[in-house]
C-alpha cells in the first residue's frame, strides 16, 4: 500500500523531469546543453509549482492536482522532446567527461548529506544536523498546512489569523509530493537535494562560461560549501591537547563560529544554508538560471554604449520584435519576479547585480527584463515588507546595520577572521588581469556591491540573516578566487603547492565543522517521537482541516508540523525573525493555560478549537489540567498528550 501511495508523487517527479528535459532540448543555440538543462529543470520546477498553486486554489492539494500536473508535465515535455528529437541524441552525448564527472561527484556527495538529514526509525524521526532539526520544523508546518490544513489562500499557520508573508513556494513544492503520497521527510529532502544540485551545477557552468574551463567552478563549489575563516587555528590547539587522531575522530567543537571577542560569524555554508534553508537552495537555483540566461548575451554587449541603445529603443518601440536574446531576458525577468514567493534575499541580490549589469552593458532587452520582474515582484513585496506594521521599530526592516556583526572589531580584521585570504584574493582577481578577462571581472564585480550593502543595511530583524545576502557574494566571487587559484596552480610547482595551501586554509574550518556531524561521531537529535507521529495522524483523522489549536511554543510541534493544523502561536524565535510582534499573544497563551473564565474568552477571541497539553506545555505553561478536565471535552489522549475541544 505504501508503494502505491508513493507512485503519484514519483510520477509527478517524472513529469517534472520530462518537462525539464523538453524545455532543455529546444533552448537558444548560444547556450550549451548543460546550461539549457539547468535552466530547463529550474523552469519546470518553478513552473509546475506556480501552476499547481493556481490550480490548488480550485481543487486543493491532493491526488487530483498531482495527477493533473503529472499529465501536463509528461505531455508538454514529451511533445517538446519529440519536436526536437533529431538534435537531442547528439546533445545528450557529452564532448568531454570532466564536467559530467564533476557534477556526478557533487550530486552523490550532496545526496549522501541530504539522505542523512532525517532518519526514520521505529521509535522516532531523528535529525542528524541541528539546523535541520530546527529549520525543517517550520518547513514541515508550511508543507503540511497546504495538504492537511487546506490552507489556501494561505494564512500564517504558526500565527493563526495573520497574513502569510514567508516565501512559501518551496514548501508548496513539497506539499505536492506529500499530496502524491510521499512521507514528510522524503518530500523535504529530495527537492532540496535536486535544487542544490541544480544550483551548484549552474555555478560550475557559469564559471566555465566566464573562464573557459571547469576548474574555477569546481573550486567555487568547494568554497561555497565549505568556505570559512581562521577558526581552524583553534583545531591545532585542540589537537595538541587531545591528540590529532582523537581530535579528528571526536571533533570537540565547531570551528566556524565563535562569539566575541573571537567573533567569527561566517558559519559553515553546508550546515547553515544548503542543508537547512530550503528557500535558499530554491533561490540559489533560480539565481544561477538567471545568470546563465543573461551572461552569454552580455559577454558580447558593447560596454557602456548608451547612445546606441537609446537610439535603438527610440527607433524600435513602435515595431517591437522578440528575438532569441530578448526572450531570454523576459524569461530571466519572470524567474526573478517570482523570487518573493521563493527567497526574497535572492531577489535583492539579482536586483542589485542586474541593475549594475544594465548600467554597464545597456541594451533594449533590459526593458523587458525589469518590466516583467517588477510586474510579478512588487505586489508580493508590498505585502511581505517591512513585516508586521505593529512590531516595535527594532523588529522592522530594512534598517541601517553598519559593519554587519563586526561589533568592536575593525571591519577589515573582522572579515579576515571570518573569510581568511578570500577577500585579498578576490581583490587581486578583480583588479588585475592575472586570472580573468576584463568582461568577466565586470560581470562578477557587482556581487561585491551586495557585500557592501549587506554591511550597511539589515533586511530582517536578526542581524545574522544578512548572511543570506553575503552567501551569494561569496558564491559568485568564489569563481574569481577559483580562477586565480587555478592560474597559480598551473604556473609553477611551488605556486601549485601555495595554491593548494591557500585552498585548504579557506575550507579547513568548514570541513572540520562538517566532520562533527558525520560518522563515526555524528550526533542525532530527536525530531519527533513515534508517539508524536501517531498523534499527528490521529489529529488529522479526528479534527477539521481548518481547526485552530493552542499549543506550546516548541519548534518541533507535532500539531503544526505533522498534522498541518494552524496554531495560535508557535516558536517565538521564528516569529521574531519575521518581524512579527507576538508579545501580547504569548502573554495570552499563559493566561489560557492557567484556566478560568478568562481562558475561555481568549480562546474564543483567537477562534481556537482545541487545546493541547503535552510535555512541552506542562514544562513551560504550567497548565491547570484539572480545569481543562472539568470544563472541556477530551478528544484525544496518549501516554503524554491530552487534546481538549474548546466549548462553544
Amino acid at each position: 500500500m505504501s508503494l502505491l501511495l508513493d507512485l503519484p508523487g514519483l510520477a509527478l517527479a517524472a513529469g517534472c523531469l520530462v518537462l525539464g528535459l523538453g524545455l532543455s532540448s529546444g533552448g537558444p543555440p548560444w547556450l550549451t546543453f548543460g546550461e539549457r538543462l539547468v535552466i530547463g529543470m529550474v523552469l519546470a520546477i518553478v513552473g509546475l509549482t506556480m501552476v499547481g498553486y493556481g490550480l490548488a486554489l480550485l481543487v486543493g492539494v491532493g491526488m487530483v492536482l498531482v495527477l493533473l500536473l503529472t499529465a501536463f508535465g509528461l505531455l508538454a515535455g514529451g511533445y517538446l522532446l519529440w519536436r526536437h528529437r533529431p538534435t537531442l541524441r547528439a546533445q545528450l552525448v557529452p564532448r568531454a567527461w570532466a564536467l559530467p564527472a564533476a557534477v556526478v561527484v557533487m550530486a552523490l556527495a550532496m545526496g549522501y548529506l541530504f539522505s542523512r538529514a532525517v532518519e526514520v526509525t521505529p521509535d522516532a524521526w531523528l535529525a542528524q544536523y541541528n539546523n535541520t532539526w530546527s529549520d525543517w520544523s517550520f518547513h514541515a508546518s508550511y508543507t503540511t498546512t497546504f495538504v492537511y490544513g487546506h490552507n489556501l489562500p494561505p494564512q500564517n499557520p504558526i500565527f493563526a489569523g495573520k497574513p502569510f508573508r514567508y516565501p512559501f513556494a518551496p514548501d508548496f513544492t513539497s506539499a505536492l509530493l506529500v499530496g502524491g503520497g510521499w512521507s514528510i521527510p522524503a518530500a523535504l529532502i529530495w527537492p532540496s537535494w535536486a535544487l542544490t544540485v541544480l544550483a551548484l551545477s549552474g555555478l560550475i557552468l557559469w564559471a566555465r562560461r566566464l573562464t573557459g574551463g571547469i576548474g574555477a567552478g569546481v573550486i567555487a563549489v568547494t568554497l561555497t560549501l565549505l568556505g570559512g575563516g581562521l577558526g581552524f587555528w583553534f583545531f591545532f590547539g585542540d589537537a595538541a591537547r587531545l591528540g590529532l587522531v582523537t581530535t579528528l575522530l571526536h571533533i570537540p567543537r565547531t570551528y566556524d563560529r565563535f562569539d566575541p571577542p573571537v567573533n567569527i560569524q561566517w558559519y559553515n555554508p553546508i550546515l547553515s544554508y544548503y542543508l537547512p534553508q530550503r528557500s535558499f537552495v530554491f533561490g540559489a537555483a533560480v539565481v544561477m538560471a538567471v545568470l546563465l540566461l543573461l551572461t552569454p548575451p552580455l559577454l558580447h554587449t558593447p560596454f557602456f554604449d548608451w547612445r546606441a541603445t537609446l537610439t535603438a529603443v527610440r527607433q524600435s518601440w513602435r515595431r517591437w520584435t522578440i528575438k532569441n536574446e530578448a526572450v531570454a531576458f523576459l524569461i530571466a525577468g519572470a524567474l526573478t519576479g517570482l523570487l518573493p514567493l521563493i527567497h526574497v534575499h535572492s531577489l535583492v541580490v539579482l536586483g542589485v547585480v542586474t541593475a549594475c549589469w544594465a548600467l554597464l552593458f545597456p541594451r533594449p532587452a533590459w526593458i523587458g527584463f525589469f518590466g516583467v520582474m517588477l510586474l510579478l515582484a512588487v505586489p508580493r513585496l508590498l505585502m511581505a515588507v517591512p513585516g508586521d506594521p505593529g512590531a516595535p521599530p527594532e523588529h522592522q526592516y530594512p534598517r541601517w546595520l553598519i559593519g554587519w556583526m563586526s561589533g568592536t572589531d575593525a571591519p577589515p580584521w573582522f572579515w579576515i577572521k571570518n573569510t581568511g585570504l578570500f577577500i585579498p584574493l578576490l581583490l587581486l582577481a578583480l583588479l588585475s588581469p592575472l586570472a580573468l578577462r576584463g568582461r568577466a571581472r565586470l560581470l562578477i564585480a557587482p556581487f561585491s556591491l551586495v557585500f557592501l550593502i549587506a554591511n550597511l543595511v539589515k533586511f530582517q530583524p536578526w542581524d545574522w540573516d544578512n548572511s543570506k545576502l553575503l552567501v551569494f557574494w561569496y558564491l559568485a566571487s568564489g569563481v574569481a578566487v577559483g580562477a586565480l587559484l587555478v592560474r597559480l596552480w598551473r604556473s609553477h610547482a611551488l605556486a601549485a603547492i601555495g595554491a593548494t595551501a591557500i585552498w585548504l586554509s579557506l575550507t579547513l574550518s568548514g570541513g572540520l565543522s562538517l566532520m562533527q556531524y558525520l560518522p563515526p561521531q555524528g550526533p542525532s537529535y530527536v525530531w519527533f517521537t513515534a508517539e508524536q507521529v501517531q498523534l499527528a495522524a490521529d489529529v488529522r483523522r479526528l479534527t477539521p482541516a481548518k481547526a485552530v489549536f493552542v499549543t506550546g511554543e516548541q519548534p518541533n510541534n507535532p500539531i503544526a508540523d505533522l498534522a498541518g493544523r494552524s496554531v495560535v502561536m508557535s516558536y517565538p524565535g521564528w516569529l521574531w525573525s519575521y518581524g512579527i510582534d507576538y508579545s501580547q499573544r504569548e502573554a495570552d497563551l499563559l493566561r489560557i493555560y492557567r484556566g478560568g473564565a478568562a481562558a475561555l474568552d481568549l480562546l474564543h477571541r483567537y477562534h481556537a478549537d482545541y487545546v493541547v497539553i503535552g510535555p512541552d506545555e506542562r514544562n513551560t505553561m504550567q497548565p491547570d489540567v484539572d480545569y481543562f478536565n472539568a470544563e472541556f471535552r477530551l478528544v484525544l489522549h496518549t501516554a503524554n498528550y491530552q487534546i481538549f475541544a474548546v466549548p462553544g
